[in-house]
């Protein structure tokens, strides 16, 4: 599992589309559900219930988006303290 992958999941969650995701990601659709369809072999089973002109998240992709913005939120933190750090440089 990668951070990126995690990091267009929500983009995904939040956007209630691939569409969508693709274009805040400035990506491509096909980028996207493969990152997803990753995610969903590694979770071994579906995040999103595809309809009709949308998605809605599964009770495994709900769980997978608490846990993800977690992962995101302590990755970002970890990256900013680096980088804020004078004695690193």
């Amino acid at each position: 599992m990668e951070l990126r992958d995690l990091r267009c999941f929500i983009f995904v969650y939040e956007a209630k589309g691939f569409g969508r995701a693709a274009e805040a990601l400035n990506t491509t659709q096909s980028s996207v559900s493969a990152r997803i369809r990753k995610l969903e072999q590694e979770f071994e089973g579906p995040l999103f219930v595809r309809l009709h002109r949308s998605i809605a998240p599964t009770a495994k992709g709900e769980l997978a988006y608490r846990y993800a913005k977690g992962v995101i939120a302590r990755a970002d933190e970890v990256a900013e303290a680096i980088r804020n750090n004078d004695e690193a440089a």
